[in-house]
């Protein structure tokens, strides 16, 4: 199995064809193109099969290493998957393990044929955290919302994926991890689906009322 995942990733992540990429001009100032792509980015669970480009990715990725942290200890590891039958295998793990479990959201509808737990996007990134460090949750936290900014502003679509962590973490799947090169002392702590949209979901409802000013 490991040299099946070992050959799988060691072709070109990143090469791909790439298509022309529609640019979305903005008109406003610097400062409320800011706000705006904060206040317009929805997760996004239906993804189209054009693949994100190696300079969409650079740009991602330099974002998510401009990310604050604690003392600046930087205690993540990312890995970004590109590599599809990699992506098949470790949706099948996911499959295999929730045979007969119950999930809330998206994730209960797995029993349906071609289901993906990243939503068929062709990019899957990986954010692990070094388990030494309580505060490495919030770090992870904060490159992850990054991420999912930056992205945005480049016109790609992201989801969170909460649910494929454990599954990752599980002691049968460690092959997944050492392929990934995930050191010893990490563990995985939040997934992203990346890619172009397929669909424009409206805002869910917010709860203003949960934000209180003390004066």
């Amino acid at each position: 199995m490991k040299k099946f995942l070992f050959l799988a990733l060691s072709i070109a992540l990143f090469s791909c064809e790439e298509k022309p990429v529609e640019k979305t001009t903005y008109s406003g100032s610097q400062r409320e193109a800011i706000i705006d792509n904060i206040l317009t980015r929805r997760s996004i669970r239906k993804y189209t099969d054009q693949q994100v480009s190696k300079a969409q990715l650079d740009t991602v990725m330099k974002s998510a290493l401009f990310a604050p942290s604690a003392l600046n200890k930087q205690p993540w590891e990312v890995r970004v998957i590109q590599n599809q039958e990699l992506l098949i295998e470790i949706n099948n793990r996911f499959l295999n393990y929730a045979q007969g479990k119950e999930f809330q959201g998206s994730a209960a509808r797995y029993r349906e044929p071609g289901f993906s737990i990243f939503h068929s996007a062709p990019t899957l990134i990986v954010i692990a955290r070094n388990k030494s460090s309580n505060i490495s949750y919030l770090d992870s936290g904060i490159i992850l919302q990054n991420i999912l900014l930056s992205a945005h502003a480049i016109d790609l679509g992201t989801c969170p994926l909460g649910t494929l962590v454990p599954i990752l973490n599980l002691e049968e799947n460690k092959d997944i991890l050492e392929l990934l090169n995930i050191p010893e002392g990490f563990e995985v702590a939040i997934n992203v689906a990346l890619g172009y949209p397929d669909e424009q979901p409206v805002a869910p409802k917010r709860y203003p009322d949960r934000i209180k000013i003390i004066e």
